[in-house]
């Protein structure tokens, strides 16, 4: 399925919220791969190397085919499952969701940790800003000088962002195409005579 459209959030936010003495700390913060989740990670563990639990969920790319949670130490599906259910609701993608606990002294109990953990998830969501993501792909191609105007006209009329444009006996063209664009424009691309797609 195409996904021409997706929503995330604009930057990193964070929230605190104290339950029963348990001090629930949660971060929202934009990610675009599965590495950048991997370093996120690492980080909080080495700066919150005090606390008891550090559990996540994220979901990444455009139709949100990639997803992962943990409950870190918790009673199973107490706390990653939670934080999942809170980014699924909220339709979101290319996010990951942190949530740190430090205990204290009382404990919640298998409900009261999944209310805990989904409260710390929306806490954070509540206050982070949305932002609507155009997704995009990019094209490089190469044509001889004699389709110069041919091409630019068709890439002017699609209103298509340019991205380097090397003019010379054979030019380079690189785009960046919306997705709910490449059926009308590709297709008049692959009509150009000289025009050949390099690989990405």
């Amino acid at each position: 399925m195409k996904v021409n459209t997706y929503t995330t959030i604009a930057s990193t936010f964070s929230a605190k919220l104290v339950i029963k003495k348990s001090t629930f700390l949660s971060f929202a913060i934009p990610v675009d791969k599965e590495q950048d989740v991997e370093v996120l990670l690492r980080d909080f563990k080495k700066k919150y190397y005090d606390a008891r639990h550090i559990c996540y969920a994220y979901i990444l790319s455009p139709d949100a085919s990639v997803s992962k949670s943990s409950d870190n130490g918790e009673p199973s599906g107490t706390a990653g499952r939670p934080i999942m259910g809170v980014l699924l609701s909220n339709q979101l993608t290319n996010i990951l969701i942190v949530v740190i606990r430090y205990f204290g002294g009382i404990k919640l109990g298998t409900s009261g940790l999944i209310a805990a953990y989904k409260g710390a998830a929306e806490e954070v969501l509540a206050i982070s800003e949305r932002k609507t993501v155009t997704v995009e792909h990019h094209y490089t191609f190469q044509f001889g000088f004699q389709d110069l105007n041919q091409v630019m006209k068709l890439l002017k009329t699609h209103a298509v962002k340019v991205l380097s444009n090397q003019v010379d006996t054979v030019c380079q063209i690189s785009i960046s195409l919306p997705v709910e664009k490449e059926d009308l424009l590709l297709p008049q691309l692959h009509k150009v005579s000289s025009l050949k797609f390099l690989d990405a």
